[in-house]
This record gives C-alpha cells, sequence and structure tokens, in this order.
C-alpha cells in the first residue's frame, strides 16, 4: 500500500503542546473565535480565584496549563527530533505565535477537556488577556476568516461552534479537585491535571481488565488502578533542562501502597533505563519524578530503536524489491527500463513507476499518467505519495535513496532496450543492481534523472561520507558494503553485469 505523507503540525512537540496545538489547528480549519467569559457563577472558594473557573463544570475531566513564556522552542524541537527521529517543521510558526501572544499580554494557556470533547473532537482553549482585543486582532490575522469575535471580556475562548454555544449557557460548578493543583506554587512550567469523578473510576473499574496485559513483565490490575486513584496531576519542564513530575492522588492509604508497590516494581524491572527516576510516597500519594538524564537516557534508547526498526525496514524493502525485479521479468520478459521516455526520447518516469505494480501497488499504477512527466500536473498524487518503505523522515517529501547506478557496464547503463536476466553472466551474488545511497544523492522516487557513477572514482559516489552501502545483488539478497573491505577495483566489478568478474 502506499501511505500519503501526512502534514506535520505542532501536536508532536510534548502531551500538553500537542493538545494546545491540534486545538489552534482545528480554529484555523474552520472553527470560531470568540472573546469573552460566559455568563459566570461566584465560587467562594480557592478555585474561584483561577482564570478559567468560569468554564469548569461537573462534566470537565481534565485541565492542561501551559507556560508559554518558559518554552525554549528550538530546545524542544530538538528534543523532540532525538525522541521521534522527525524534527517538526512548525518552528517559525509556534515563535510567531508566541510572539503575538506577547503582544496581546495573553497569560498562560489552558485546554479544557471532558466526555463531549470526545463528540466535538477538539479541546476547549481559554486564553486569559487583559488586552482582548488587541490579542484577538492579531490572532484573527493569523487564523483568517475563520475567527470570529465575541462581545469583549477577559479572555480569548477557542473552540467548535457547538463548544461556544455550550459555553453561553454553561453552569460552572466548584472544582477545586481539578483547579487547586494549578494554584500550587512548586509545579513546573506545564501542567496536566486529570480528576475522574466517582461515577467514571466505577466504569473503568468495571470495563478494564483485572490482569495486566499480555507479555506486560510486571503484575498490575489495570482495574483496581481505575479504583485506587481519583486524581493524576503532571507538571512538565522542558528542555534544555527537562524534567517530569508525575502525582498519583489515591483514595486512601491502602490504596497509595498498592499504587508504590506496582510503580516500584515497574522501576526494578526497567532498570537501569529508570535508575535515576526517584518515587516518593505520601499518605495517600505517589510523586514520581523523572530527572534529565533519564530523558536523556530515553531519546537515546529510542533513537536506537527507531534505527534498528529503519534498517530492518530498509531491508525488507530491497528484498521485496529483488522479488519484484524477477517478477517483472517473468511478465515483461525484461527487467525494468532506466526509466519510461516518450516518443521524442524525453524521459517521462523512473524505473520504480515500472515496477509499482510488483510491489503490490496496481491500483495506484493505473491511476498515473504515463504520457506525462512526473511532475506534471495531472501526476500531483504521484508527487505527494510515497511508496512505503521508500521515503524517510529525514528526507524530503517524496525522496528516496534507493537508486539505479548508472556505469559503463552496469544494469542501467545506455539507451538501448532493457536488459535480461541471461544479459547478467557475471556471478549474480556479486552483481549489483540497486544501492542505497548517500542522503546528498536522494532524489524524488519518481523522478528519471539518474545516478550517474563515476568511472574514476566510484568509491566516493557510492559511499560518500559513510562507512557502509546497503545494496541489492542480482540474486536477490541483501548485502552491507563495508567501505574499509572495498575498493575502487571491488566496487567497479561488483557494478557491471558482464565483464567476467
Amino acid at each position: 500500500m502506499i501511505p500519503s505523507r501526512q502534514p506535520k503540525s505542532a501536536r508532536r512537540i510534548v502531551a500538553l503542546l500537542i493538545v494546545f496545538s491540534a486545538g489552534l489547528i482545528s480554529v484555523a480549519d474552520g472553527q470560531e473565535l470568540r472573546q469573552g467569559p460566559p455568563n459566570g457563577v461566584l465560587i467562594n472558594d480557592l478555585a474561584a480565584s483561577h482564570p478559567v473557573s468560569a468554564y469548569i463544570d461537573a462534566s470537565t475531566l481534565l485541565v492542561a496549563e501551559i507556560d508559554w513564556e518558559n518554552l525554549d522552542v528550538d530546545a524542544l524541537f530538538a528534543s523532540v527530533q532525538k525522541l521521534t527521529g522527525d524534527r517538526p517543521s512548525d518552528a517559525a510558526m509556534v515563535k510567531d505565535l508566541i510572539g503575538k501572544l506577547k503582544a496581546g499580554k495573553a497569560g498562560r494557556i489552558y485546554v479544557l477537556a471532558g466526555l463531549q470533547t470526545l463528540t466535538d473532537r477538539a479541546p476547549l482553549i481559554v486564553i486569559p488577556t487583559p488586552d482582548a482585543a488587541t490579542l484577538f486582532a492579531s490572532l484573527k490575522d493569523l487564523f483568517g476568516d475563520n475567527v470570529r469575535i465575541a462581545p469583549s471580556g477577559s479572555a480569548l475562548l477557542f473552540g467548535t461552534p457547538d463548544q461556544l454555544k455550550r459555553v453561553e449557557s454553561l453552569n460552572p460548578v466548584s472544582r477545586s479537585d481539578i483547579l487547586s493543583p494549578l494554584h500550587d506554587a512548586n509545579r513546573l512550567d506545564h501542567s496536566v491535571v486529570i480528576a475522574l469523578p466517582d461515577a467514571s473510576r466505577d466504569l473503568l473499574t468495571k470495563l478494564w481488565p483485572a490482569k495486566e496485559p499480555v507479555r506486560f513483565p510486571v503484575k498490575v490490575s489495570p482495574s483496581q488502578a481505575a479504583a485506587d486513584i481519583h486524581r493524576l496531576v503532571i507538571t512538565v519542564q522542558t528542555p534544555p533542562q527537562p524534567m517530569v513530575r508525575l502525582s498519583l492522588d489515591t483514595v486512601d492509604a491502602e490504596a497509595a501502597d498498592r499504587v508504590a508497590e506496582t510503580l516500584t516494581a515497574i522501576k526494578q524491572q526497567f532498570d537501569p533505563m529508570l535508575a535515576d527516576v526517584t518515587l516518593n510516597r505520601e499518605p495517600k500519594r505517589v510523586i514520581v519524578e523523572i530527572d534529565g538524564k533519564t530523558i536523556e537516557l530515553a531519546e537515546t534508547i529510542a533513537s536506537a530503536m527507531r534505527q534498528s526498526a529503519a534498517r530492518s525496514e530498509r531491508i525488507a524493502t530491497m528484498k521485496q524489491l529483488g522479488i519484484a525485479f524477477y517478477n517483472y521479468h517473468d511478465r515483461e520478459k525484461h527487467l525494468p527500463p532506466r526509466c519510461f521516455v516518450a516518443a521524442d526520447g524525453k524521459p517521462l518516469h523512473s524505473w520504480l513507476v515500472a515496477i509499482l505494480p510488483d510491489m503490490d501497488n496496481l491500483a495506484f499504477y493505473r491511476s498515473i499518467r504515463l504520457d506525462l512527466t512526473w511532475d506534471a500536473d495531472e501526476n500531483e498524487r504521484l508527487r505527494t505519495t510515497v511508496p512505503a518503505g521508500f521515503g524517510s523522515q529525514h528526507l524530503p517529501v517524496g525522496h528516496t535513496i534507493i537508486r539505479a547506478p548508472v556505469f559503463p557496464g552496469s544494469l542501467w547503463h545506455g539507451d538501448g532496450p532493457p536488459k535480461r536476466l541471461k544479459d547478467i553472466t557475471d556471478p549474480a551474488a556479486d552483481t549489483i543492481l540497486l544501492i542505497e545511497a548517500p542522503d546528498d544523492a536522494s532524489i524524488h522516487w519518481a523522478d528519471p534523472t539518474p545516478w550517474v557513477i563515476s568511472e574514476d572514482d566510484p568509491m566516493e559516489n557510492v559511499f560518500g561520507n559513510r562507512d557502509d552501502a546497503r545494496v541489492l545483488l542480482a540474486d536477490g539478497s541483501v548485502l552491507l558494503l563495508k567501505r574499509a573491505e572495498m575498493d575502487n577495483q571491488k566496487l567497479k566489478a561488483m557494478l557491471t553485469i558482464a565483464a567476467g568478474d
């Protein structure tokens, strides 16, 4: 199958900023922006002094607080790249948004969610500000005609039309359980508070299994955890000095014992990765602190796992290509051409387009205008779609490093008819068909531009600044060539198909 590359959004930053960005993006996609609080109800407790107390009701389950003034966007995005392997492309957008928030004297950003959020498919965003008109004007410019202003007030609200309509008739209630943690002076820069009412916890207790998932390394009861924990408070300090503090508030001391025992078992199971994670026990609370050293280790492990997975995927793709070449030959009685050409000899599409039917992409192949160039307007889907296994997160959209080497005497050399298997007279196990090229030699997978390998110094083209290069051989096997074990003569012998070497 061929998955489309989805546009990147700020939902990848961190959990808190993800929710916030998703709300902002949904505004740009057709939601409304209103200004001012709803008809408030006086709440004479600590929660009443919070700027979002007027938007909290009995159905609210989550409130997130984002201190945008303490966001180092570059450091944050660099950390995201280490964890995911893909640097978010939204740094400029986020910095621009922060500039507008500053000019509009915005306070911290709040994200509110409840059961109704599942239907709305977006949380309610609240941005307190003493200068709502200025902030609204700047955000209206940012989000275009999808922004609508309401009567003046002390905050801006982002949400769907249905959300904003409900807010107008909202009856706020006292929810110190969900707002009091946001008054804690010891909290970190950004916070998420999840408070489940007894009815919701009772339902989860009945729905969740009593035993741990299959192959989970620690004995834990999800249903018991739902019964034991009534509130979860997560506070985060973002890079360059990251830290995460997780507070699990339990229903009683016995529940805190069970939660602490489970977390201790998990910590021991994943030692040494969690060696620096600290667990602190209070009478009805368990606090977990994850410091920067642990987060850095997690980034390293994530990177290693990602590289291993990518390596396995690339090997599988190369092997699939070997099978596809043989299937193509059985059907067409020759191997794929280096490219499709027009009647006048103009290159139209790469060799990879030719084997799409043999890579389980027949329907997509039939949708391509083969009589037009790969980058023609009529082939827009071709330009914006990547066959599974060919793209990479660190390459431009649509680019691949799987290249057909054009070298004198190679499978892809010359403008004559496509080669046949019987044209490969050198040992198949020593003859290169395809190469994973250096990143700077990547190209859009449908682009027919040839990858010309130097006769004088093929090592430079094939390896670049790398120590190894993976190749597909004519017998269908995949081999990792080591630079230290190769020289120009050996490489030339492997690139040619009928040189008697």
